[in-house]
């Protein structure tokens, strides 16, 4: 039987300290990686390494099991990834929106459900639930339990985006909180992990990469800065004239009202937003050149809805409420921009 380590999967190696799975011996439970970034928080290892997004699908095709499809309910657009209609078109699913103690108290669950189901709809796979957690998986997963016994589920393969909160809502499930290594960046689960539980086996696969995320023209050290990692602090604007928002290194967002109208954001807390009048924002960005990625490219937002959200994907949104002349959005990755119904 291999050794591998319980924390992210990889197998344990004690010959070569610089290579992935080192540790002092082989029997035991973590390699030095996950040790260290259990005990001392250090995670500049995981920078290193990611699992090619490729590489998870062929090995979850080969395990014949329930998918446990794990969203970050704060980037709920992005969890939807299209890896699902080419790679696991006609499996089962159960589905767990993580994360819910980040949105405001006042969300309604049945609108969020409802968005989910409708994106749903065209996608060739058989939903079987839906559940909802919190609380790093503390909250709900009694719900996710009952759901799993009464499917009467022996395999669940865990799969979603890296940093939607897959090893943390494993740890609640199988009741051990620091079980499989979690950490606040992508990409810290390398291979597949099997952990047996009271009600059968759970797989733990590595995080799908995000291609052309806005984390890729971060530095790693301001990934944690740019995640959303405690509960929004929404922060609402009146807009009477036009406004220009600037999000720090990562692009902005013209809003000329027709009349008043508002604005609320939805980003971490952390992120540094710029607000000025539309008039002077070209005055602003000549004197902070390093505030904006380079190549930028602009899109007009067509707005089908009073009230309707313009993502940025896996950073956040704005909600914009009235009516609007226009509502440009300036980034270097245009397409990780979208717009919806107002979500909130």
């Amino acid at each position: 039987m291999d050794n591998k380590c319980v924390g992210c999967g990889v197998e344990l190696q004690i010959q070569n300290k610089d290579e992935l799975g080192f540790a002092n011996s082989l029997d035991s439970l973590y390699c030095k990686r996950c040790y260290r970034i259990k005990h001392y928080g250090d995670y500049a290892a995981i920078k290193k390494h990611s699992v090619s997004s490729d590489k998870v699908f062929d090995a979850v095709l080969k395990i014949d099991g329930v998918i446990l499809l794990v969203i970050d309910v704060t980037d709920i657009d992005s969890g939807l990834f299209t890896g699902i209609q080419r790679h696991l078109a006609n499996r089962e699913f159960i589905i767990v929106l993580t994360k819910w103690d980040l949105l405001p108290k006042t969300v309604s669950k049945q609108k969020v459900e409802s968005y989910l189901l409708n994106k749903l709809r065209d996608m060739p796979i058989n939903v079987l639930g839906i559940a909802m957690s919190s609380d790093k998986g503390k909250n709900g997963i009694s719900n996710l339990i009952q759901q799993i016994k009464r499917l009467k589920i022996k395999k669940l393969i865990a799969v979603g985006y890296a940093n939607m909160g897959k090893s943390t809502l494993i740890n609640a499930l199988i009741g051990k909180h620091d079980h499989l290594t979690i950490s606040p960046y992508p990409h810290t689960t390398l291979e597949i992990n099997q952990i047996e539980w009271e009600l059968g086996t759970i797989y733990d696969t590595p995080g799908i990469k995000i291609e052309n995320s806005f984390f890729d023209t971060l530095e790693f050290e301001e990934f944690e800065k740019y995640s959303i990692q405690s509960a929004f602090k929404p922060k609402t604007y009146q807009l009477d004239s036009a406004q220009t928002f600037i999000i720090d290194q990562i692009g902005l967002i013209h809003v000329i009202p027709k009349q008043n109208a508002s604005i609320t954001l939805y980003f971490s807390n952390q992120i540094q937003i710029h607000r000025t009048k539309y008039s002077n924002s070209s005055t602003y960005l000549e004197k902070h050149p390093n505030c904006m990625p380079l190549n930028l490219k602009s899109k007009r937002v067509v707005d089908k809805y009073e009230k309707f959200d313009v993502v940025f994907k896996q950073l956040g949104w704005f909600c914009l409420n009235g009516e609007f002349e226009m509502v440009e959005v300036k980034t270097s990755l245009i397409d990780q921009v979208i717009t919806r119904k107002a979500l909130i």
